[in-house]
């Protein structure tokens, strides 16, 4: 599983690309490279088909790893099952340090650097990498060829190796082709009703806006109110964020489930402008209108909105992020165990066809690089070896076997204490327990493989998902990150999620439409050609990669 804290920031974090300034200037382009000239000899016989840090136990170290989310925060090192198990296997201590873009431009400006640092994928900063990071190719040839050979995933590899021929950075929640072929995928998008509530109205189907519309009138008339005396919401979807161009479920998500392609033959798909979607749109519209949504969804945040939900307020909710509701249904569910929510199909294009989804990126969310500023390379390349192997994914995921869990026919079960506690305490779990939490280079797929399952309260939410996923490698950090095409398309994003909200809030179906036709035409005064014809090169760029 994956801890509930980076859940819960990662469907805002991962939305954004936030640009930051260069990092300072010093030295070249090639000074990551330059740096493994004077690199010291490995302290152990190196063999790729066994990992160094199993040989490398007489030499302790002490790493410093920063991570730049300020929300990230552990108990400290050895305190937790995890930690305990990696500091006895490796000899090792590692001191977290989190910060924001501010301190982490400040870093890199100064050229004082920890150990290992972990950030957003999408920050300009990562462009720069060959700046202040070591070739993790290099490393690994130097002092731990297991990397390249059995911990790292070829296919990632490929797609992070730069025109230099060396890969400085290594991703967290890589999900390759393979991943996919296999079945180790899990998706995050869902569309939920409260179960007790949709029963008695018959269990209608909601894929048409007929029948949405109508189910959720039923809903109203059915169940007025929430059971603290409050007025049932019969419709609601992830929280928007207005003013930095967040469109919560109403964008892509809402696309995915209308089975839009976000690019055709290569090149990027306006889905925008698609009629079915529009068609949705002016859905939600006529909801609002009759009452069957409130003002709340454009003004409460993703925290307020979830929380209603562990209260049992809405009837039902579109939702872009299934992980991060485990919190909140287990709270529902103890609370009211009647009033549990269920996926079921929810809108659909005109044809009816199966809504689809991703099921992961190559990409990933996070890359993590070994900085030229260590004094322990070996000690940080066995380090990142260990977390991105099987074993290593095995004690982050599932922690120490016969303590935390056991194998039982070839897949993991957890200890009756340890599923208890996972899903009564998520608080008290992740300080004494730690699974989930040191997830730098995480491979889910390989724990999906082993085992792995979701909570309880949203292990159904997950399931129904699971017929629905294709890899859309294609489309990955197509935007441009920097200039005036990026820009351009910050202002623009916030313009769409202000168009969104005067679509729905529109009194009647031509005056929404006109809105969003607006919209849709002002684009052409923001760069909107340049700002695809970026989206078409990075298409083409990355299918090179894939190819």
């Amino acid at each position: 599983m994956v801890n509930k804290s980076l859940i819960k920031k990662f469907g805002i974090v991962a939305m954004f690309g936030v640009l930051l300034t260069g990092c300072g200037g010093k030295g070249d382009a090639s000074r990551g490279e330059k740096a493994t000239e004077n690199l010291p000899k490995s302290r152990v016989e190196i063999d790729e088909s066994t990992p160094s840090w199993g040989k490398d136990t007489d030499h302790s170290a002490k790493l410093t790893w920063y991570v730049n989310f300020d929300w990230y925060a552990q108990p400290g090192w050895a305190k937790d099952t995890v930690t305990k198990k990696i500091k006895d296997d490796m000899n090792i201590d590692v001191e977290f340090v989190s910060g924001n873009d501010e301190k982490l431009n400040t870093m890199l400006a100064g050229g004082d650097l920890p150990d290992l640092m972990t950030f957003d994928k999408n920050l300009s900063v990562a462009q720069d990498a060959k700046k202040f990071a070591l070739p993790l190719n290099i490393l690994s040839e130097k002092y731990d060829p297991y990397f390249l050979a059995e911990a790292a995933k070829p296919e990632t590899v490929k797609w992070y190796t730069e025109e230099d021929g060396n890969i400085y950075g290594y991703p967290s929640f890589s999900t390759t082709k393979q991943d996919y072929d296999e079945g180790n995928v899990q998706g995050d998008q869902v569309f939920i009703v409260r179960k007790d509530i949709y029963e008695a109205i018959g269990s209608p189907d909601m894929t048409t806006p007929e029948g949405f519309l109508k189910a959720l009138n039923d809903a109203k008339e059915h169940s007025p109110s929430a059971d603290d005396g409050s007025e049932l919401v019969p419709f609601a979807a992830t929280a928007l964020d207005i003013a930095n161009g967040g469109d919560g479920a109403f964008g892509g998500t809402l696309q995915d489930f209308l089975n839009l392609d976000p690019s055709i033959d290569g090149e990027f798909n306006d889905r925008d402008s698609d009629e079915e979607y529009i068609t949705w749109l002016n859905t939600f519209r006529e909801a609002y209108n009759d009452g069957l949504m409130t003002n709340d969804q454009f003004s409460d945040n993703d925290n307020t909105m979830k929380e209603k939900l562990s209260q049992g307020k809405y009837f039902a909710y579109l939702h872009t992020n299934t992980k991060g509701l485990n919190e909140f249904m287990s709270d529902n569910n103890a609370r009211n165990p009647e009033e549990t929510y269920i996926a079921v199909d929810g809108p659909k294009n005109s044809n009816g066809d199966r809504s689809t989804f991703t099921g992961g990126n190559i990409g990933g969310w996070t890359q993590t690089f070994i900085t030229t500023s260590t004094k322990e390379p070996q000690k940080a390349m066995e380090l990142l070896t260990y977390l991105a192997s099987n074993y290593g994914t095995m004690v982050t995921t599932f922690g120490v076997e016969g303590e935390t869990y056991n194998i039982v026919d070839g897949k993991v079960q957890y200890s009756e204490e340890t599923e208890a506690l996972r899903n009564s305490d998520i608080a008290r779990f992740d300080k004494e327990v730690g699974l989930g939490s040191y997830w730098f280079v995480g491979n889910d797929n390989y724990a999906i493989q082993m085992g792995q399952q979701p909570a309880t309260s949203i292990r159904q939410m997950v399931e129904w998902v699971s017929d629905k996923l294709e890899p859309r490698f294609e489309i990955e950090d197509i935007d441009p990150k920097d200039g005036s095409s990026a820009r351009n398309l910050t202002k623009l994003n916030t313009e769409r999620v202000q168009a969104l909200v005067a679509f729905i809030q529109s009194p009647n179906e031509q005056e929404g439409k006109e809105v969003w036709q607006n919209y849709l035409d002002n684009r052409q005064n923001n760069g909107w050609d340049d700002i695809i014809k970026y989206r078409n090169e990075k298409i083409a760029d990355n299918i090179s990669k894939l190819e």
